[in-house]
């Protein structure tokens, strides 16, 4: 028995290291004017106005949803601590998830309205089963090409006059499973209709009402705001994205603005409410998604144990080897993530080992969920935006290694202050 486990070990390493070979691709060099999907440089070299920029706007945003629904985040905190028996949030963190819910409702009721029951049971039970490794190519395809012909050509088709009230949730919450991209934020809205279920019919309306008010104002005032650093957006769905034939990833690259702008206020609103848990842990470590490697990618030496993935300083140019050496100095290590969708394997590690804060690098539309499931597996969490995209699974033709702000990051590992990084 004990061979072979050891055998099944063996096997599980090679097929690792065989995939961060496939994944770690050779990226060619950031040319002088890229035309990225968004840019928090806005032309310059450093990202640090955004963050200033952003910090100042998830303020603004904050007011806001106080005005609009305090009584709202009191009665769903208590509910989520008394009933759901969940972690205590801040009431940033709460205001984030009632946005979710007036941002699900006021893009997506319509196509869950409008899109065949069939297609949402059956994209529903495709997603499941994809995670049966030998199948998922197939189930890939048949989801893209059905996501393709009946639920994505039904966002933007009007919702019924009732399609926002209480008794549509359940039809809402369906269709998001269905395209596989909204996980963890079907989970939060599953809380918010719990606690809605529990008051008088006018009184949930009223708050789902106000739900969809706050994502009519943030759609606004987050354009005039942040919609500098998302102009390549508009660009890539009509140019590149239109180009694409039947992808499994049409939905997720296929996000408006606005869809950016929720995962910029995330990313600060959540590290402030995370900040002290974070600040308490004895250990940090840091997460890098693999597309952050330079120009010498196609020859990286990274060392491969289990699903630890570290720098060996193979490329003196490359910003994991830089990075790496920075957080050495800080006692900080730093481990590389391949990719996305192997994000909660690699938090499995974390949630075992609670004395650890993790610090998570990604791109913007991978903010939200990232930070929803950390919260949710109980990890000390901080996130840190890439400064633009550019990984060729996603956004390109060929891939460009991304970057960090690393001033910011080292300021959120050391838990120095956060606006005008």
């Amino acid at each position: 028995m004990q061979g072979l486990a050891n055998s099944r070990q063996i096997r599980f390493r090679e097929r690792l290291r065989q995939r961060v070979r496939r994944e770690l691709r050779p990226a060619a060099a950031v040319p002088g004017n890229p035309e990225l999907v968004y840019d928090l440089r806005q032309g310059g070299s450093a990202a640090g106005g955004f963050y200033a920029e952003a910090a100042h706007f998830s303020g603004r945003l904050l007011a806001e949803i106080e005005s609009r629904a305090a009584q709202a985040l009191t009665e769903y905190s208590l509910f989520v601590q008394d009933v759901l028996k969940e972690a205590q949030r801040s009431r940033g963190e709460c205001g984030v998830e009632l946005l979710t819910l007036g941002m699900t409702l006021s893009r997506y009721a319509g196509a869950a309205e409008n899109s065949p029951a069939w297609v949402v049971k059956t994209c529903r039970a495709l997603f499941r089963l994809r995670r049966r490794a030998p199948v998922k190519p197939l189930v890939d395809f048949t989801r893209a090409a059905l996501t393709r012909a009946f639920l994505l050509p039904k966002i933007g088709v009007p919702a019924g006059e009732d399609a926002h009230s209480l008794r549509r949730l359940p039809r809402l919450i369906e269709w998001l499973e269905a395209t596989g991209e909204f996980e963890q934020e079907v989970a939060r809205i599953r809380n918010w209709r719990g606690l809605l279920e529990t008051l008088p019919q006018v009184e949930a309306e009223s708050w789902i009402a106000v739900a969809i008010g706050l994502f009519t104002w943030f759609e606004h005032e987050a354009a005039a705001a942040l919609g500098g650093y998302t102009k390549g957006v508009s660009r890539f769905i009509e140019e590149e994205y239109a180009r694409r034939g039947c992808r499994e990833d049409q939905f997720f690259c296929s996000r408006p603005a606005v869809e950016y702008h929720l995962g910029m206020v995330t990313a600060e609103i959540m590290n402030g409410g995370l900040q002290a848990g974070f600040e308490r842990k004895a250990k940090k470590v840091v997460l890098v998604p693999a597309c952050m490697r330079g120009a010498k990618a196609n020859v990286c030496r990274a060392r491969v144990a289990g699903t630890d993935i570290t720098c060996t300083s193979c490329d003196p140019e490359c910003a994991v080897n830089r990075i790496t050496q920075k957080m050495k100095a800080l006692g900080v290590k730093v481990y590389i993530v391949p990719h996305a969708t192997g994000f909660s394997r690699w938090l499995t590690r974390w949630q075992r080992e609670p004395d650890t804060g993790v610090t998570a690098v990604a791109c913007l539309l991978n903010i939200l969920p990232g930070g929803y499931e950390m919260r949710a597996r109980n990890i000390a969490s901080q996130c840190v935006l890439l400064d633009y995209p550019g990984c060729a699974k996603h956004w390109r033709e060929q891939a460009i290694p991304t970057a960090v702000n690393e001033q910011r990051l080292v300021q959120i590992v050391t838990a120095q202050a956060r606006a005008g990084a």
